[in-house]
């Protein structure tokens, strides 16, 4: 947050540059409100600039395999450019890359949840998703797992094959879907 307040107030003095420029093209025609509202106007370009593109700079450096699974938008009466197309607020992801199975053949995979927000550090949530039954799970320090690399004692969320989580880890390969 704190660049973005820094690219505000230097989108603001380049605005109000501009406002002098196109005060001494004119030979001081154009009355002295126009450089505040040049730089206002800046700031607010600046400012809707990095809302609607702080998704595309978080992605770039994460794994380029990130397949997003779910976003969270923002549409504000106090930001009336969202009603037109509403910017990303935060958004749910993961990488093919770094799932694993518990152990060969259990069919059990552990994916890292990528829990991203504007203006907030990025959280890692490791997760559980067993693509037979269509469920998924928390892992936390707590979780055990039998020899076959069954988790013994998860706390499954039976959400089906239409669940968000279990479609994209999955890819729709489910046997109940």
């Amino acid at each position: 947050m704190f660049w973005s307040l820094v690219t505000a107030i230097f989108a603001g003095f380049a605005g109000a540059g501009i406002g002098l420029v196109l005060r001494h093209l004119t030979r001081q025609r154009l009355p002295k409100g126009i450089i505040p509202v040049c730089a206002g106007l800046a700031m607010l370009a600046a400012t809707v600039s990095l809302e609607y593109s702080w998704q595309d700079g978080t992605r770039a450096t994460m794994p380029e395999d990130l397949v997003i699974i779910s976003t969270r938008e923002q549409q504000a009466w106090y930001q009336p450019w969202t009603m037109i197309r509403p910017w990303v607020r935060g958004y749910i992801s993961f990488a093919p890359s770094e799932n694993a199975q518990t152990a060969p053949g259990s069919g059990i995979t552990v994916v890292q949840l990528r829990i991203q927000e504007r203006w907030q550090p990025q959280v890692i949530r490791p997760a559980l998703v067993d693509c037979a039954n269509a469920r998924w799970a928390d892992l936390d320090p707590s979780t055990e797992f039998d020899a076959a690399g069954a988790p013994i004692n998860a706390a499954w969320r039976e959400t089906g094959p239409t669940d968000p989580i279990v479609t994209a880890v999955c890819g729709g390969e489910t046997a109940t879907g």
